[in-house]
Order: C-alpha cells, then sequence, then structure tokens
C-alpha cells in the first residue's frame, strides 16, 4: 500500500510540473474582425467626407451580410475595458482622424474564428454596389500560440489589408 502512494504521489508531481500538459495559463486578446472601407473619386476626393462636393449620403448606404442588411449608422465607439469580446456593430460611418479620412467599417467579428468565403455585399443607395470576400483562418498551435492569415477581396481582385479603397 505503501509503494502505491508513493507511485501517486510521485506520478502526480510529474504531471503538475510538466508545462505541455498544464499550460501556464497565458490569456490571449484576439483581435476581432474589422475592415474600413474608403471611398474616392478618381481625383482621390474622399466621397465620404459631407464637407466635398457630390459627398455619398451615408444614410443611403447598407452592407448585406448573411442575410441581414445592416444600415450605416455613426461611429458608436466609446470607453473600452483591458477585457475586450468582439461586438458586432454592423456598418459604421467613422471619421479616422489619425489619417484625417472619413471612412465605413464593418464588424466586428470573433478574431478567434475561422471564415471561408465570407462575402459583404455594400449598396450604395444609387444602385450601384460592391462585393467584399474574406477568407480567415485561425488556429491554435500545439505550444499554446494562435496563429490567424487572411485574404481580402473587392469584386473579385485581391487587395491588401483590411483598408479596402474604393474609386467610384
Amino acid at each position: 500500500m505503501r509503494t502505491k502512494f508513493l507511485l501517486i504521489c510521485t506520478l502526480a508531481l510529474v504531471l503538475v510540473s510538466c508545462d505541455k500538459i498544464f499550460p501556464t495559463g497565458e490569456i490571449w486578446d484576439i483581435s476581432p474582425v474589422v475592415f474600413t472601407i474608403q471611398v474616392a473619386d478618381a481625383n482621390g476626393v474622399d466621397l465620404l467626407n459631407p464637407e466635398n462636393h457630390n459627398s455619398l449620403d451615408t444614410s443611403e448606404i447598407s452592407a448585406l451580410y448573411r442575410g441581414e442588411e445592416y444600415k450605416c449608422s455613426k461611429d458608436p465607439y466609446g470607453v473600452f475595458t483591458k477585457a475586450y469580446a468582439p461586438h458586432f456593430y454592423g456598418l459604421q460611418f467613422i471619421n479616422n482622424t489619425q489619417e484625417g479620412k472619413y471612412a465605413l467599417r464593418f464588424g466586428e467579428l470573433d478574431g478567434a474564428e475561422s471564415y471561408s468565403n465570407e462575402e459583404i455585399t455594400i449598396s450604395w443607395g444609387d444602385g450601384s454596389s460592391d462585393k467584399i470576400k474574406f477568407n480567415r483562418k485561425f488556429r491554435w498551435r500545439f505550444n499554446g500560440d494562435p496563429v490567424s492569415s487572411e485574404e481580402w477581396f473587392l469584386n473579385g481582385t485581391k487587395v491588401s489589408g483590411r483598408t479596402i479603397k474604393i474609386v467610384k
């Protein structure tokens, strides 16, 4: 009986000290999937800036995603805490003060998920539209680290990154 007890205690000590079996308890914050749309004319004039001539009426712009239509709304972002969970806002009109440009933002989708051939159709309110597709692969490595890769397409043409620039 004493031998069994020592064997069980030794085995428990080995298992508790092994990082591969019992991870260190790291917590990962995975950024949500959000993309930005900038719209300009052929001369580079920001068509989302309400002060510019011939700017788009953002109240007429909508996005179709998974069978649901999302009307463009004003930027609802506020103060966030350190513990952040993605919150889906739909389509938003924002003023990107860092770049000095106006834009549309769509999201937030869960960053810890994979997405395959996701399609969003942006309707401009004048009968025209653009299709944005993306693929995102997300997985956890054996060591516990997250890894992801993304592909973005505008009307079937691959674009680089989550900022999509449209010329109207």
